[in-house]
């Protein structure tokens, strides 16, 4: 039962005659305590407000004071769970006007980080808080429903000195991520702390590591600014928007609680990108066939491949090629990405009952000559873009299929009558990327060949132009940039019959298409001619089928591949453990301990070096006399400065020493340990290492 006694002692205060003596049983709801009370002593509202404000020490607020122009400093969701209002606020203070003003002091911190500014309570009755909160909040509805976003600058300061280490890092990140053309920023528990990773050129590479409280700011921080629960039991989605000097980017923020803290995912849309078919970087002979395909009055052309693979960002510069003055272009997607001027763009929502097929109909009666379907995902949906098709339109979908030849049995398989499909389907193009190999530093292959050289030799009878190597250009990864191997069908009269059959054979299907199938392994076979990639950068596209379409399409027995080809392509993706010192012994004891890849350095700079050119360190097990000698401090000092120093920043850290552990070393934070050199053996190093990555041992 909710106490709302204190009611009653305001209005005594200010009324004393007219408050009953005998005690009134008042309701749990605060709203309705509070007509309770304002009725028992003949006060109005916010005469009451003005008393309750005044056995505070503070303010009441008249409605009459907020300015509703003014952009809410807090998340309505905060706002209404908390039964709260924004008033005003300069740059060091925001006023909150409150019908309960007995706020925790865990609630008036969580307000004071979500609106980075000091707080100061006054007081409003409950009735005027719902009028203003409806007003403030249908006005920010409004200003949203045409684009508007919760924006972060990541060039201002703020205006506030002393900025939360939470705002400067995310900023910081977001800057890092920006300045490397990452399609996405994870942030997520690691071995006891958090880790920070970018997801460049479709790979994730760690970039930071950071300590668990560090971790909780930044959610806190990310889910205020993009208005979500603060302290959810459930997934949430959100949006934001960065300003990075001319540039906007829109963010899409998914949050999962995970046991051990938050997993944040933020999907970076560059509003600026310019969509061409040229700059998605096709081929000529590509850019032609995609083009021919879709200038057609009427037809379907699908674009499958699984997610990441760059189906939409095709599809976005399909239609800019098709976007002139004299065609009307719709567009269903879910959700819209990017904003594509000129073209209506409508957001597919199944909760609130537009579904695709259901929105579909709705363009259909809009006269379009060009729709695009985001995705084809249940056979009312395919059915409905077939007949569109039919009737005169041009529709632009996705579909998820491992090639371009499984879409026929796909949709045969939904339902889809072939006679339909066959009449509608003009085309089909399966996509994948594969990251482009780093101009600044790519070398021509030389003796001793890798394994993926060698096997493309064999089935192609010439070696890659170009090998990766690794520059600081390139962040050591060799490749910049991302290029797309596509396999596109066009439908023959031959295929249309088969099709009409219900032909669901992928072989008999595949020999109807003729010569009008381009294959994937050819696409990709172009680019490493082109020295534009690798043949091991082909099968982590494609896996190893790449080698076996490839062998086909030459006329190569594949005979035995070689077991290199898969090790080739693991070997820099493996979680390893970095050993730092000149004996050999400390490093055959790691290596038994755990089950990771093995990196050497003999040196505290060697070590660093490793580990800006490395993403993959799970841990660094290393010499004492390494570290004093590096130093020339005390060994606690130097291990502190060095472990605080990026890239050594957040790693867990075994310190290996001959003799016993002062007592000041025992001070060391959680995620340095220390054994003797008795200690290291087997055994207690896999024990020390699993506890220091955060496994339950």
């Amino acid at each position: 039962m909710t106490d709302h006694a204190w009611l009653m002692e305001a209005a005594r205060r200010v009324r004393p005659a007219a408050v009953p003596t005998e005690p009134i049983a008042l309701a749990d709801d605060l709203q309705m305590a509070w007509s309770q009370v304002a009725r028992a002593s003949g006060l109005t509202p916010r005469e009451l407000a003005a008393a309750v404000a005044l056995t505070n020490g503070l303010d009441a607020v008249d409605p009459k004071q907020i300015d509703f122009s003014q952009a809410s400093l807090l998340p309505e969701r905060m706002c209404r769970q908390q039964g709260l209002v924004p008033v005003s606020h300069d740059e060091a203070t925001l006023v909150i006007a409150v019908s309960d003003p007995r706020l925790p002091l865990e609630q008036l911190q969580a307000l004071r980080f979500s609106a980075q500014r000091s707080i100061r309570l006054a007081v409003m009755a409950p009735d005027d808080i719902d009028t203003a909160q409806l007003r403030l909040f249908s006005q920010e509805h409004r200003s949203k429903s045409v684009g508007d976003l919760p924006e972060v600058d990541l060039l201002a300061d703020d205006g506030v000195r002393n900025v939360p280490q939470a705002v400067s890092l995310a900023k910081a990140i977001f800057r890092a991520a920006l300045d490397l053309n990452a399609s996405d920023v994870h942030a997520h528990p690691f071995v006891g702390g958090g880790a920070i990773r970018l997801r460049v050129d479709g790979v994730m590479r760690r970039v930071s590591t950071i300590n668990a409280s560090t971790l909780e700011a930044l959610a806190r921080y990310l889910k205020a600014q993009a208005g979500l629960d603060p302290n959810p039991l459930k997934p949430q989605d959100g949006r934001l928007r960065l300003r990075y000097g001319r540039r906007m980017i829109d963010v899409r923020l998914s949050i999962l609680p995970a046991y051990d803290g938050d997993r944040i995912v933020c999907r970076l849309l560059d509003q600026s990108r310019n969509f061409s078919l040229q700059s998605s970087g096709f081929s000529t002979a590509e850019q032609q066939t995609l083009q021919r395909l879709v200038l057609r009055d009427a037809g379907m052309v699908l674009l499958t491949g699984p997610t990441g693979s760059g189906k939409t960002s095709t599809l976005y510069a399909l239609l800019s090629e098709l976007n002139t003055v004299d065609v009307n272009i719709m567009t269903i997607e879910d959700p819209v990405e990017y904003v594509l001027p000129g073209i209506s763009q409508i957001q597919a929502n199944e909760k609130q009952g537009r579904s695709f097929a259901d929105t579909l109909r709705s363009i259909l009666r809009q006269d379009p000559d060009i729709v695009l379907v985001g995705e084809i995902r249940d056979g009312e949906t395919a059915r409905v873009a077939a007949q569109a098709a039919l009737t005169g339109h041009l529709v632009l979908s996705t579909l998820h299929t491992n090639d371009a030849m499984g879409t026929i049995p796909r949709l045969l398989n939904l339902d889809l009558d072939p006679a339909i499909l066959a009449d509608a389907l003009l085309g089909v193009v399966s996509q994948r990327l594969v990251r482009k190999l780093c101009e600044a530093c790519r070398v021509a292959p030389s003796v001793p060949y890798r394994p993926g050289e060698e096997e493309f030799h064999r089935l192609t009878g010439s070696y890659p132009r170009y090998r990766a190597q690794g520059c600081k250009r390139c962040a050591m990864t060799g490749f910049r940039g991302r290029l797309p191997i596509v396999e596109i069908f066009e439908t023959t009269r031959e295929l249309r019959h088969a099709i009409q059959t219900g032909e669901h054979s992928l072989r008999a299907l595949t020999a109807a298409v003729g010569g009008r199938h381009h294959l994937m392994s050819r696409s990709a076979e172009a680019r490493i001619r082109a020295g534009e990639t690798t043949p091991a950068e082909a099968q982590r596209a494609m896996g190893m089928g790449f080698w076996y379409e490839l062998a086909e399409s030459h006329g190569v027995d594949t005979g035995t591949l070689r077991d290199e080809l898969a090790e080739e392509v693991l070997a820099g993706r493996r979680l390893r453990v970095l050993v730092v010192s000149t004996d050999p012994l400390l490093a055959d004891e790691v290596r038994s301990a755990v089950p990771y890849q093995l990196d050497c350095a003999d040196s505290v700079a060697a070590a660093s070096e490793a580990l800006d050119q490395q993403l993959g360190v799970m841990a660094v097990v290393i010499d004492a006399h390494l570290i004093e000698a590096a130093g020339g401090h005390a060994l606690r000092e130097s291990l502190e400065t060095m472990a605080n120093a990026s890239p050594w920043a957040g790693l867990p850290l075994l310190l290996v020493r001959a003799t016993a552990a002062p007592d000041d070393e025992q001070l060391l934070p959680e995620r340095i340990r220390v054994l003797t050199a008795q200690e290291s053996t087997a055994e207690p190093m896999r024990q020390a290492l699993l506890q220091l990555m955060g496994h339950h041992v």
